[in-house]
């Protein structure tokens, strides 16, 4: 970088050191709002050594990190909340760095293993070590929907100018937004989570007393319509879809939504049950007749190949394009860096040992909300359910965890879970 690139990040590298070491909870909520600068790309190191690829992102979580390391951090205590997800979060390290050792390309995959394994399950360390109180989480939503605002208003200003939009999806006929990514569908693997949580959040401060008489729950649901139409103007299909159940599952929970929920569910089954050309995309979609689905379909069929003869390990970390090369037969379709399907993208990456603890920690994460929801004192156990449900379902058939700010969301996920099942105040 250039010397003024490099005074121009030191200046909120520092503010932000400060922040943390002075206010960590204020910190951390700035932080979950600033997860996409991880585009921001950086080569750290001295003088005479190898520069290292990093990003901004990593950076800042160094500013969180270092300080309650050396502070909080050499307290046994502090580790409390990792230590509750011990079994599951030891199973994805050991098969995440298992998956270094068998992959093709060990440097890479070093590199990945920092980004969307150690650095945020560390960050989990400390974000369940400093959000404890309702205030605390509230912060974290709070910044999770002003990164929404400003990728949605972004993505709506770019579909009516067409400003921004990189090749080959800026030609009027197509314009599938970007926002600041440099492809569509990142903004529903980013967005669509989040566009849950505010809008279940949206609802529940309508229906408190008073509620309907303060602009909050307003203004939320103005940030939650607009991350939708992102996510529409994107042509995200996985997102959509997956927000949409996820939806439905939180106004069905939720005793006072539920004659809504209910009757917009009953709306849409009806309208795609008659509207012809709704009745033939729905077809189409679920019985993978449609060109993203009958590629899908190839690319699972060749990951399957592969697996079949590396059941235990799979390609490594970083390692599928090498690993899947032999197996792939479909000239007409490029090699993809993973296999767009969740359960898939673990096992490939970091094996059954790591696929396994990733399903035992959702197993407990389910299990540990539901506790919290049925006491019925707060609305965001329910809604932390909804939005990885939006995960699961976008799962299917992309890749919502293996990139820098997903590996962070999903993480803050289960931080705010922790959070609510050990303190609820």
């Amino acid at each position: 970088m250039t010397p003024i690139g490099i005074a121009t990040l030191a200046i909120p590298t520092l503010g932000f050191l400060a922040l943390g070491y002075y206010r960590r909870s204020w910190a951390i909520a700035v932080f979950c709002a600033l997860l996409p600068v991880y585009l921001i790309r950086l080569k750290l190191g001295f003088p005479g050594l190898p520069e290292i690829p990093s990003t901004f992102l990593e950076v800042l979580f160094a500013a969180i990190f270092v300080p309650w390391f050396f502070g909080r951090g050499l307290r046994p205590e502090s580790w409390a909340g990792l230590r509750r997800w011990a079994i599951p979060i030891t199973l994805i390290l050991t098969g995440s760095a298992i998956g270094i050792l068998v992959s093709p390309d060990r440097l890479g995959g070093l590199g990945l293993w920092r980004a969307y394994f150690l650095e945020p399950i560390l960050f989990f360390a400390v974000f369940t070590d400093t959000v404890r109180v309702s205030k605390d989480r509230a912060a974290v939503l709070a910044g999770m929907a002003v990164s929404l605002a400003a990728i949605a208003l972004t993505a709506v200003f770019q579909k009516f100018t067409g400003y921004g939009i990189p090749d080959p999806w800026w030609t009027a006929s197509v314009r599938r937004v970007t926002s600041f990514y440099g492809f569509p569908n990142a903004i529903g693997l980013y967005l669509a989570p989040i566009v849950v949580l505010v809008s279940a959040w949206a609802a529940d401060l309508f229906f408190r007393p008073g509620g309907r008489r303060r602009p909050w729950p307003y203004l939320l649901a103005v940030v939650a319509v607009l991350g939708f139409l992102a996510c529409l103007f994107a042509v995200s299909k996985g997102a959509l879809i997956g927000m949409a159940v996820a939806l439905a599952v939180y106004g069905l929970s939720v005793r006072r939504l539920r004659p809504l929920a209910l009757t917009a569910v009953i709306a849409v089954c009806l309208a795609v049950s008659l509207y012809r050309p709704l009745t033939s995309l729905a077809g189409n979609i679920f019985a993978g007749r449609d060109a993203s689905s009958s590629v899908r379909l190839v690319i699972w069929n060749e990951t399957l190949n592969m697996l079949s003869d590396r059941p235990i390990f799979g390609g490594g970390l970083s390692g599928y394009r090498q690993s899947v090369e032999p197996y792939h037969r479909a000239g007409h379709i490029e090699l993809f860096m993973y296999p767009h399907s969740l359960p898939l993208n673990l096992w490939t990456e970091i094996g059954l040992i790591g696929l396994v603890g990733f399903v035992w920690l959702l197993v407990l994460f389910f299990v540990r909300n539901i506790r919290v929801a049925r006491r019925g004192r707060s609305w965001l156990p329910t809604a932390l359910l909804s939005a990885m449900v939006c995960i699961l379902i976008h799962g299917l058939v992309d890749v919502p965890y293996l990139k820098n700010d997903l590996a962070f969301q999903f993480w803050i996920l289960v931080g705010l879970a922790e959070s609510l099942t050990v303190y609820e105040i």
